[in-house]
């Protein structure tokens, strides 16, 4: 997957200001990316091995919801991405657009507040354990991790790609340090699940011990105070659809399913998390990167640039759906006796994380292209389809696999049909304005 292109760089306005070359720094982020899936795994492996497979579900519940709430708070970064590089590009007007990391942290304050408010709503029933300090946890969490994607979106922005995966592999590396110290000491889930909230604090400590991080604190974006705040709150819903679908999926599986049933779903959430990591990690590091690349594309031009990682994820998705009907089920016994899913299962989970992960591409591009509310209503959709198709009759396997294949396609034929209507529309004024001329 080309994410640059020399030639397209020198023409690119966007590119201009930055003072950085867009491809220096890449590999740092793909290297990144794999131990940040790598770390998830092995606390994934940790937890299964140290807990009974009851409370690791519970586990693995507390997990969706902390990885729910902070992939609600990653919209931050793809916001503040797109709104410092497009800043960037307009180096004649600097230092009149809002600074992003203080309203990045407001609003990680603002969803503490909203987590601690709504819990009695929904923390007794998807945290029926030690509920008022797991709802501590996560609000804390919330504001930490505000203040990491406030970072990493400026960084992003500014093209500091070198930093950007530096925040990214340390939050995972130190999250698992955490996991084997409480593994080593006490190995209780309450511990596991602390240690696994506390890994949001890391962006503290880069900026402590790397005194060039803190330059990425004064970043501005391209528009005012109000224009950012409403982008940003697009980008969050957007975000929340995408943790919904992705680490919150087991949340929508709790609420469709009941109890006794749900209580022999570790293997199944297992399966997901497992199946998805080796691609969606490493495609949610590099969507900053997509952002940064498609901003200031238009037309057909943006189109054929997002064409060539859709295609290569539908050629991954099917050796990787091959590859896990043969390895997948011998694989997940490594977990324990217990950790049983079949071929067919595994192989359509794993075709289904790459459908996820070309919605994932279509929605950046309708980010990058401006089209917020559009990116919006793609992933709304998306999950209101997989939700849905949870109600469907049948056994949990197979509202599972057709949920999760089905529930992307929608979402990404949504975004698809925003950005045909915005290539139609550029293209229809582009003759106008010729006739009008002659």
């Amino acid at each position: 997957m080309s994410l640059s292109n020399p030639a397209e760089s020198a023409a690119d306005p966007t590119q201009a200001g930055t003072g950085r070359s867009p491809a220096k720094g890449l590999p740092a982020v793909g290297i990144a990316s794999v131990i940040a899936a790598a770390a998830s795994y092995l606390i994934l492996f940790i937890a299964a091995r140290a807990l009974p497979p009851g409370e690791n579900a519970e586990f693995l519940t507390f997990w969706a919801v902390l990885f729910f709430i902070l992939g609600v708070l990653s919209g931050i970064i793809n916001e503040f991405t797109r709104a410092v590089r497009a800043g960037a590009a307009r180096a004649a007007s600097p230092g009149r657009g809002a600074a992003v990391f203080p309203l990045g942290v407001l609003v990680g304050c603002g969803a503490a507040v909203v987590i601690a408010a709504s819990s009695p709503l929904w923390a007794p029933l998807i945290l029926p354990d030690d509920t008022v300090l797991l709802v501590v946890l996560l609000a804390a969490a919330a504001v930490a991790y505000a203040g990491h994607c406030s970072l990493a979106g400026a960084a992003g922005g500014s093209q500091r790609w070198s930093l950007f995966a530096g925040l990214a592999a340390s939050e995972a590396l130190m999250r698992l340090l955490l996991v084997v110290v409480v593994v080593a000491t006490v190995s209780t889930r309450l511990g596991l699940e602390a240690a696994s909230a506390a890994g949001a604090l890391t962006w503290m400590l880069i900026l402590l011990v790397v005194g060039r991080s803190r330059s990425a604190l004064r970043a501005r974006a391209d528009v005012g105070i109000g224009a950012l705040v409403s982008n940003t709150a697009h980008a969050m819903v957007s975000a929340a659809a995408t943790a919904a679908l992705i680490t919150g999926f087991p949340i929508l599986l709790r609420l469709t399913t009941p109890a006794m049933e749900y209580a022999g779903a570790a293997p199944l959430i297992l399966a997901i998390s497992l199946t998805r990591a080796p691609i969606m990690i490493p495609l949610q590091a590099f969507q900053s990167v997509l952002i940064s690349r498609f901003v200031g594309m238009k037309g057909t031009a943006l189109l054929r640039a997002m064409a060539k990682p859709v295609a290569a994820l539908l050629a991954l998705g099917g050796v990787g759906a091959i590859a896990a009907g043969l390895l997948g089920p011998w694989i997940m016994l490594v977990f324990g006796p217990v950790y049983v899913v079949g071929p067919l299962t595994m192989a359509a989970l794993t075709f289904a994380g790459c459908l996820m992960a070309i919605l994932t591409v279509t929605g950046t591009a309708c980010l990058a292209r401006g089209a917020h509310a559009s990116y919006s209503v793609g992933w709304l959709v998306a999950t209101a389809s997989t939700f849905l198709l949870l109600l469907l009759p049948g056994t949990l396997e197979t509202r599972v696999t057709l949920s999760l294949l089905l529930g992307p396609v929608v979402g990404a034929f949504v975004h698809l049909l925003a950005l045909l209507a915005l290539t139609r529309r550029r293209s229809t004024n582009s003759t106008v304005q010729e006739g009008t001329e002659r």
